[in-house]
């Protein structure tokens, strides 16, 4: 069962070469705890923390039933569900119809749909650099 891979269901996800599913966290699973994955992420659950893909080609999906509250760092993203936290995505993101994000987008590719839900800032990244979230320090005299 946790070892089968089965076809990602989600909307446009089909820009992944590889559409096997890889981890899928269902609707009763909640989990509080950073999360760092490889491949594909299906979430249909709820996430306190952050949510990690360490390769280019990543993919987190997270379902009309789905919650996040926690930073997510991601190549790919597909969002139908709840968000409450930044979104950084260095590939492509889709925000769905039923998407509710409250916390800023640093995006390259994005793609939205009519009646998606976004309180704070799309920030356009540049493919060369990587956003800096962190405050500046004060200078010393």
């Amino acid at each position: 069962m946790f070892n089968s891979k089965e076809a990602v269901s989600s909307s446009n996800a089909s820009s992944k070469s590889s559409s096997k599913l890889d981890t899928l966290l269902g609707k009763n699973t909640q989990i509080n705890g950073d999360i760092n994955f490889n491949g594909i992420l299906h979430l249909d659950g709820f996430i306190t923390g952050s949510v990690k893909g360490s390769q280019t080609d990543d993919l987190l999906t997270i379902s009309e039933s789905g919650t996040i509250e926690g930073k997510i760092e991601v190549a790919n993203v597909v969002v139908n569900g709840k968000i409450k936290g930044d979104i950084i995505a260095t590939g492509k993101i889709e925000i769905a119809a039923k998407a509710d994000i409250q916390g800023n987008i640093y995006y390259q590719n994005i793609e939205m749909e009519a009646g998606s839900k976004i309180n704070g800032q799309l920030i356009y990244q540049d493919s060369n650099k990587t956003p800096d979230n962190k405050p500046k320090e004060e200078k010393k005299k």
